[in-house]
């Protein structure tokens, strides 16, 4: 039975070589021949005359076809079955369209397929209509979270260069647009001054250009401490033949300011004043308030919240 089982498996094993073997030389055979075939070249466009862009109704792909052997045919399905047009090489007409003969558009396809001869395509002409490009300015957003570290404050506003930016793209866009955000960015921590390049968000169309795809975020940071004023009450609009009394006649002003600048800030930066004419009479006080106070000078809080004052006759 062994002996038996072992003859009929070396006859299966023959007949599969001589199948791989008969097989193989068909494959030869046939590749070996001229065939025929065609393939759908997906078309895409550079070399854009200045302030223009292709219109959606352009054409986008081009049927060509092609004789060769089945190797470079096999060859050619594998490959990129993009085909590149360039508009600077073709005839600009009058009504903003460009034509390309069938000639060019040979050339271009035996530049993209060198391997096979092209024998047809599908159009005599190809016919690509452009849009010329409006331009719009549209104002940047910073999106984004900006933390500073404790006793750090930012002087000012952040400051964006350029604060505005040109899109080109067909009017019925770009008339919608009034703006455009940057990509999200944390800042955290902040110590010290800041400039950073930071991209703007993708444009939705690619019908879309624009002048620049960042922009420069900085901002100035300082460090700030505590320091505490004695300052003098003084008092304004007190009418002729009155004499007032007031307590406190002195009070602690705490300020924050920038460290570098400690030592440059004294009373005479500040004036603490109360207005006779707003007192509260029925209650015999008055609302102390700073009448001068300098840039760059944060949370000012004064000992007192109000002055009790006697009226005199003089």
């Amino acid at each position: 039975m062994s002996l038996l089982k072992f003859k009929r498996n070396q006859k299966l094993r023959s007949f599969l070589m001589f199948l791989l073997l008969a097989t193989s030389i068909w494959f030869l055979t046939k590749f070996s021949k001229p065939l025929v075939a065609e393939f759908t070249l997906n078309l895409e466009y550079a070399n854009f005359p200045q302030q223009t862009l292709v219109s959606t109704d352009a054409p986008k792909v081009l049927l060509v076809t092609v004789k060769a052997n089945g190797f470079k045919l096999l060859t050619e399905f594998f490959s990129d079955k993009s085909l590149v047009i360039d508009l600077s090489a073709g005839r600009m007409m009058q009504n903003n369209k460009i034509r390309f003969s069938q000639d060019q558009l040979l050339a271009f396809c035996y530049q993209k397929m060198p391997a096979a001869g092209v024998i047809s395509i599908d159009t005599k002409e190809l016919v690509v209509p452009i849009d010329r490009m409006a331009a719009k300015e549209i104002k940047v957003i910073f999106q984004g979270e900006v933390s500073l570290s404790q006793g750090f404050k930012m002087i000012g506003s952040p400051i964006i260069e350029p604060s505005e930016i040109t899109v080109y793209g067909p009017s019925q866009i770009i008339d919608t647009m009034s703006s455009i955000r940057t990509t999200y960015t944390r800042l955290e921590g902040l110590r010290t001054n800041v400039s950073k390049s930071i991209a703007l968000e993708s444009l939705f169309s690619n019908e879309l250009s624009r002048s620049q795809d960042s922009i420069n975020w900085s901002a100035q940071i300082l460090e700030y401490t505590q320091k505490k004023i004695e300052l003098p009450v003084e008092l304004i609009n007190v009418p002729r033949g009155k004499r007032l009394q007031i307590f406190p006649e002195m009070m602690i002003l705490s300020v924050e300011i920038p460290v570098n600048e400690y030592a440059l800030y004294d009373k005479s930066n500040f004036r603490l004043i109360c207005d006779y004419t707003e007192r509260i009479s029925e209650d015999s006080f008055m609302i102390p308030r700073l009448s001068q106070l300098p840039q760059g000078v944060y949370k000012p809080e004064l000992s007192h919240k109000k002055v009790d004052y006697v009226e005199f006759a003089q």
